[in-house]
């Protein structure tokens, strides 16, 4: 049986091409009522694990799906307004290079060893949402302006990450 949290974290991954079809409408109401639903799936992400630690139905399997279903969301309506014109290029490769390296250093850790969602991450995944949507609805300083501190916290994270937990690596 599914449980709350997983459903939500799935409706997250469902979203995303939703999302990523509106965005390309190229109409203005469409790009809005797609960030509805980009928010929407950000909210997912804050409620699912509230959720399963309140209903205390936290899994593995969600720990790992729910890194999963925010990068896929991420990514994915980053990767459309790329195409689009509306976001750089360098910051998508930027948060999929951290991406990568995050989760190679957690597949490569010691057995036993976690690597739960450090404050910083949370905060460069909130960053990131913001900047996304709003490089989807808006131009000019507010999105850019979101895209560079996303950026910046998307750095520091993967750099802090690295720094704890270099130790923990299974050589």
């Amino acid at each position: 049986m599914l449980r709350l949290a997983d459903a939500l974290t799935f409706s997250r991954v469902l979203l995303t091409p939703v999302v990523a079809w509106l965005w390309l409408g190229h109409t203005p109401q469409a790009r809005w009522i797609g960030l509805g639903f980009f928010v929407l799936a950000g909210l997912t992400d804050v409620a699912d694990g509230r959720i399963a630690r309140y209903l205390k139905q936290t899994s593995r399997f969600g720990s790992y799906v729910d890194p999963f279903a925010d990068k896929m969301l991420v990514l994915g309506a980053a990767a459309i307004l790329v195409f689009d014109h509306r976001l750089s290029v360098w910051w998508l490769v930027l948060v999929l290079a951290r991406e990568l390296a995050v989760t190679t250093l957690r597949s490569v850790l010691k057995p036993g060893a976690e690597m739960p969602a450090s404050r910083t991450a949370k905060w460069k995944t909130a960053s990131q949402l913001f900047a996304v949507g709003s490089a989807a609805v808006l131009s000019g300083a507010v999105p850019i302006a979101l895209v560079i501190i996303s950026g910046l916290l998307t750095a520091w994270s993967g750099i802090e990450y690295i720094v704890q937990f270099w130790s923990a690596i299974d050589t």
